[in-house]
């Protein structure tokens, strides 16, 4: 059986997983010259986004309901949370109201949409924290410790941003600003 943690991980997980998702879809690329295709492809990916959301939802919830090994006795508060994180998601998916319109030259309305994700993205993050308030205090110590994990890998530390952009978690080695080290001189 899942535990409640491992559910509220999942579930938390795949919040921020849809917040990256449709921050890629709003978000425009920095400078440059501008693809003609460029704004086409961005609806597109905010609508493909915005349809997959509600079932990646419900499969972080299902992921995080078995790796937290939620118990028979913890299935009422479980469902109690799994309702309140779909509520939760909500300020996220309203995002897919409005898609993504080409603001380059404008830099109020670039300031205006980034500030429609990020609140979006607070208000998410305030009724997960409360959710998982709620449910925490019938997980077991080990279910803690997996929805921390959960919840690690899915914000934070598993999200890059590069220049304005949100990236989906990366594996193996990162890439960053600086230049390779130039090999060390032979004898």
């Amino acid at each position: 059986m899942l535990t409640r943690k491992t559910m509220i991980a999942a579930a938390v997980a795949g919040i921020a997983l849809i917040g990256s998702a449709v921050a890629i879809a709003q978000t425009p690329p920095p400078g440059g010259p501008a693809h003609p295709d460029r704004d086409a492809m961005r609806r597109a990916m905010h609508e493909r986004v915005c349809k997959e959301a509600p079932a990646r939802l419900a499969g972080r919830i299902a992921y995080a309901e078995v790796k937290l090994g939620i118990t028979d006795a913890q299935k009422s508060a479980w469902q109690a949370f799994t309702t309140e994180a779909k509520a939760a998601a909500q300020p996220m998916m309203k995002l897919c109201d409005t898609p993504p319109t080409n603001v380059r030259g404008d830099a109020a309305a670039e300031l205006a949409q980034r500030e429609r994700f990020l609140q979006a993205t607070l208000d998410t993050t305030k009724a997960m924290r409360a959710a998982v308030e709620k449910l925490s205090p019938v997980l077991n110590a080990d279910q803690k410790t997996k929805l921390a994990d959960l919840i690690r890998m899915s914000g934070g530390r598993g999200m890059h941003r590069h220049g304005g952009h949100h990236m989906p978690p990366m594996h193996g080695p990162q890439p960053t600003n600086t230049p390779p080290a130039a090999p060390a001189p032979t004898k």
